[in-house]
């Protein structure tokens, strides 16, 4: 499904402000995924909250989401509207766990076993679930891991944010303006970093120290509500505990057996 297909479908909903700005926006695709939701309000003389209000309307949880849309339609050829709901669950989960299965995890590892606290900040209300059951199932090795709720108590954490704690960022785009500038920061300060992503060139992962992806395909539900499932996430995260969890198990194993020479 392509934007001006959820275009057409949500016309009856849009004013004629909303029609001027997807008018630009099917007109500059390439040029508005490397924008940002201010610089997008600056080209078509808005706000950036009419802008949100829009990417809502037409059935996306937020800009992050919608300029995601954008750019795997400019990356994917397209040869249906609709694809196997099913299909896309199971070969997104698959995918992520085959390339998973091919990442070095050794250094990350290492840096989350040396970490004080492991801060987890995820940009969305789906993905702060995630890093919240990612939370409490560390608890069972006795990391601990506080997860931060909003870009405001990020920015009060930011100083109680040491070199010996480590940040992971968990997010769709990997473009979320307002932690970017936390996420530099950190960077400068020596404090170790990790990004969780969808597959894609964005900011977190190249500005992060540690990068890791996770495969998502956007589908259709119904006749307009257009839905990103994180279910893929969720699958990451859960890896990566358990990949935790087994480093630590092997961590006692050489332990023990070096105490019994």
């Amino acid at each position: 499904m392509n934007l001006e297909t959820i275009a057409r479908q949500h016309q009856k909903d849009l004013g004629e402000l909303d029609q001027e700005i997807l008018a630009y926006i099917i007109d500059n695709q390439a040029l508005v995924t490397k924008m940002s939701i201010i610089e997008l309000g600056e080209a078509v003389h808005t706000s950036k909250s009419t802008i949100l209000r829009l990417t809502k309307k037409i059935g996306f949880t937020g800009f992050s989401e919608f300029k995601y849309f954008i750019k795997q339609n400019q990356q994917e050829d397209t040869t249906a509207d609709r694809v196997d709901i099913f299909d896309a669950q199971q070969q997104d989960i698959q995918r992520t766990i085959a390339y998973l299965d091919n990442v070095d995890f050794s250094r990350i590892l290492q840096e989350m076993h040396r970490s004080e606290t492991i801060y987890c900040y995820g940009t969305g209300y789906s993905q702060r679930k995630i890093v919240d059951e990612f939370s409490k199932m560390m608890m069972a090795v006795e990391k601990r891991v506080i997860c931060l709720p909003n870009s405001t108590e990020f920015d009060m954490a930011m100083p109680m944010i040491k070199k010996t704690d480590m940040v992971i960022f968990v997010s769709l785009s990997g473009e979320t303006e307002e932690v970017k500038e936390n996420l530099i920061s950190l960077k400068m300060r020596g404090i170790t970093t990790m990004a969780f992503t969808a597959f894609g060139d964005n900011f977190f992962s190249k500005n992060a120290d540690y990068a890791l992806f996770y495969y998502i395909t956007p589908i259709a539900v119904g006749k307009k509500s257009y839905v990103t499932s994180l279910v893929s996430l969720s699958c990451g995260m859960d890896y990566l505990f358990r990949k935790f969890g087994e480093y630590l198990y092997d961590l006692n194993e050489s332990d023990e057996l070096a105490d019994t020479e």
